[in-house]
């Protein structure tokens, strides 16, 4: 099911997803299971092209099915069943066989070539760094510094007197999901083979990346170096920004070559600094030039024709080195029916279909009015007829309001939303069920799983029952009943997911942050207005008296003004004298301290509902997230929303203070809660939260994230970053829901200040190195951000660093 308005959008954000260029890999869990149960994806597939980690995850990955209880139960099946059968003979692939004789698993290595084979393939004397220094292996197989041959000898002597079971020679073309006997089957060039799991080792063994430019095929173009001592006194144009293509362009270089680097970035960033060193040394002899900003347009004969900053030149290029990366085995993951991040199929369609209809049924359904469709109904026939053609009745349409005063036509549109919202999502609801159980394997297979979607289903009942119940079936202005269970939903949700998060993620920092939202959800949110009111306020509280008349002037409602700042909450403004003021003590004085000290994520992460809901129920989904240029040009949106908040307060605010009060005024107000309150942080804001991650809202529409964006100017916050240790590695980036290219600042060494940050710590916890933590710059006047401050301001172990 498509959304005509919305899916082009969705595609539009989603071309420079998940990090501008960076590969769809396989989707994996945090233990390294794939989409297909009992089949995992360790090594390069992971993201991490590190041969350390790389062995790290071969052999963690045994401790995962170890921990399996449903494969405890198969385990030992003999015969031609093997325990785990690996695919991959490379260092993540030998890691995990070893792990697996340690733990005395049935187990066999399938290689279609033979042991180490990509190590082979390295460039003669390619340099090994063993990164990332300092890290605690766990791994049976260790990687050393060194060159490619030592670090061959090391790995061949370490599994010598080892007896691997490797069967070579074999070619795996797809995996098949386990059968009516519980096992995984492997389709090979030699027949089946089954094992209870299976561990994807093989890495980036796709084809080389292209630059899709003529000339491209000549014999003369190389995508792999083996030996840079073949090559002597040529002109050699080298293409790439990796370290891989740093590290040919030095090695060519001290061969004897005259050598040129084209990159399309005005700098590299990304490989590693000993690698960077030798490159800028060679480039400051004039062994090497650098092209930065440049593109291959085409190749003739020994001629390469390059756009650079001063336009297209011609250089001469005896031979030519495009080292561009690789591509994915996608091919076999498709065959294998293993997903990939980022992948849409019919499912996605009815899943967003279903979710963008749900809440356009309860945001707004519990915004409009109440009517009874099935007054006199009485069997399912008279129910169905009644549900379909009631809403356009004359008992229903004479009894709503169009009028622009008062914007008494916002619950009347919003009823006929609603009612438009439950009818797409029975169809889209029920679908998206049955595809669930077809697939059971996947969204059940697991205890976490079982709990999430089953609870995903129970909320998607329970609330449907709500609206038909207190919507459809009496006649009312507005009812409060779906506001109290929606709110008891949102706060049994963020209690749920955030439990799992510190379960998962055991941080101090995390745990704290997630016990403030909850606090704030479940008590200011939830308690205070809905429980707490009546008996600790209204009846200690005479209604002439202060607090009523001035804290709480809206009754229970203002309780949500507590916490959701000024333009967040604009119902309470100016409706009493407190609540002119006391905005703009919360808005512009406590918040502003606030970033200031603490950056924008101390509101946004640690106090407001959105951020509750998008750091507990969200976490899950932050890779989602829409980066790249394209993504991150739309951050500026929330401006305009703020705007339009300042209009829309500031005319009713002095229109009723001059004792009037215009249609068109209350019109403006009728937009802007339907538009903004409404569609845009309810229906679209949660409805793709599980396609574009959870902080669609507060990226791009919030009024009061755009307004500390103004204050984050001012902030000492930072994210700080230890260049020597960073790997771009790139995990930062993904898992950062705001779209934030981390990474780039890592790379530089250079204080992450950007103004979407919300604190989350996803970034720093995520790091496999620690190369960031939270702290504070210590010079308030480097508003530009050009200081190159590495050390935090807190200790590493200090919970505020967001580390440990």
């Amino acid at each position: 099911m498509h959304f005509p308005l919305i899916s082009p959008y969705l595609r539009w954000l989603q071309k420079g997803n998940p990090v501008g260029e960076v590969e769809r890999y396989p989707e994996i869990d945090s233990k390294y299971q794939s989409s297909i149960p009992g089949v995992y994806i360790v090594g390069d597939l992971t993201g991490i092209p590190l041969l350390k980690l790389a062995s790290e995850s071969g052999a963690k990955v045994v401790k995962h099915i170890m921990a399996d209880k449903d494969f405890a139960a198969g385990k030992g099946t003999g015969g031609d069943i093997r325990d785990v059968l690996i695919i991959g003979g490379g260092p993540a692939g030998v890691a995990c066989a070893l792990a697996c004789g340690r733990q005395g698993l049935d187990y066999e290595i399938l290689e279609s070539s033979q042991l180490f084979s990509t190590i082979e393939n390295f460039p003669k004397r390619k340099p090994i760094l063993a990164k990332p220094d300092g890290y605690k292996e766990e791994s049976p197989l260790s990687i050393k510094d060194g060159y490619k041959e030592t670090l061959l000898e090391d790995l061949r002597a370490q599994i010598a007197g080892k007896t691997l079971r490797t069967r070579l020679g074999v070619r795996v073309e797809a995996i098949k999901p386990k059968g009516k006997d519980g096992m995984l089957t492997l389709v090979t060039d030699q027949g089946p083979l089954k094992a209870a799991r299976v561990v994807v080792a093989i890495g980036k063994t796709g084809d080389a990346r292209r630059l899709g430019i003529p000339g491209e095929d000549q014999p003369n173009v190389f995508n792999r170096l083996f030996d840079p001592g073949e090559f002597q006194g040529e002109d050699i144009l080298v293409v790439g920004g990796g370290d891989s293509a740093v590290e040919a362009a030095a090695a060519l270089a001290e061969a004897g070559n005259r050598v040129r680097l084209s990159y399309r970035k005005e700098a590299l960033d990304r490989p590693k600094p000993e690698n960077l060193e030798r490159f800028e040394a060679l480039r400051r002899d004039g062994s090497i030039e650098a092209l930065f900003q440049s593109q291959p347009k085409a190749i003739r004969g020994g001629e390469a024709v390059i756009k650079t900053r001063d336009g297209e030149k011609t250089f001469k290029a005896d031979e030519i080195f495009v080292l561009i990366g690789r591509e994915l085995p996608t091919a076999f993951f498709k065959r294998s029916g293993l997903k990939i991040a980022g992948q849409k199929d019919r499912a996605w369609y009815v899943y967003l279909a279903a979710m963008l209809s749900f809440f356009s049924m309860l945001y707004f359904g519990k915004a409009g009015v109440a009517r009874d469709l099935f007054q006199g109904a009485h069997s399912p026939s008279d129910f169905l007829a009644a549900y379909l053609t009631g809403p356009f009745s004359d008992a229903v349409t004479g009894k709503l309001s169009w009028s622009l005063n008062h914007y008494a036509w916002y619950s009347s549109l919003n009823f006929y939303l609603g009612w438009a919202g439950s009818l797409i999502f029975l169809a889209s609801g029920t679908a998206s069920l049955a595809i669930m159980i077809a697939r059971r394997r996947t969204y059940f297979g697991t205890a976490w799983n079982r709990v999430k979607y089953g609870y995903f289903i129970a909320a998607s009942l329970f609330f449907t029952w709500v609206y038909f119940h207190f919507l459809l079936g009496r006649t009312a202005g507005w009812v409060e009943e779906p506001t109290y269970y929606y709110s008891l939903l949102y706060s049994v949700t963020i209690v749920l997911f955030g439990v799992r998060r510190m379960m998962v993620k055991k941080t101090r920092y995390i745990r704290w942050q997630v016990l403030s939202l909850i606090v704030f959800q479940v008590f200011f949110l939830f308690l205070l207005p809905f429980h707490l009111y009546e008996p600790l306020i209204k009846a200690n509280f005479s209604p002439d008296s202060y607090v009523m008349k001035e804290i709480f002037p809206s009754g229970k409602w203002s309780s949500f003004g507590l916490v959701l700042f000024w333009p967040l909450d604009m119902n309470d403004f100016g409706t009493s004298s407190f609540w002119t003021w006391f905005p703009f003590v919360q808005t512009f004085g406590i918040l502003f301290l606030i970033v200031q000290q603490w950056g924008k994520g101390a509101y946004c992460g640690w106090i407001c509902s959105c951020g509750g809901m998008a750091e507990t129920l969200g976490d899950e989904y932050r890779v989602k997230a829409p980066h790249g240029k394209k993504a991150k040009g739309l951050d500026n949106i929330g401006q305009f929303v703020l705007a339009a908040a300042v209009l829309v307060t500031a005319f009713g605010y002095f229109t009723k203070g001059m004792g009037a009060h215009p249609a068109w005024v209350d019109t403006l107000r009728g937009m802007y809660k339907l538009s903004i309150d409404v569609f845009f942080a309810g229906v679209l804001g949660l409805g793709v939260y599980f396609f574009l991650s959870g902080r669609i809202w507060c990226r791009y529409g919030c009024p009061l994230a755009a307004l500390m964006h103004v204050y984050s100017r001012f902030s000492r916050y930072r994210i700080f970053a230890e260049k020597k240790k960073c790997i771009s590695c790139n995990i930062c980036t993904k898992v950062c829901h705001m779209g934030i290219d981390v990474m780039n600042y890592a790379n530089k060494g250079v204080p992450m200040n950007d103004v979407q940050c919300v604190r989350c710590s996803a970034c720093v916890e995520a790091c496999p190195t620690e190369v960031l933590a939270f702290g504070k710059i210590k010079d308030m006047s480097d508003t530009d951000n050009r200081t190159r401050q590495e050390v935090p301001a807190f200790p590493k172990d200090d919970w505020k660093a967001g580390i440990r």
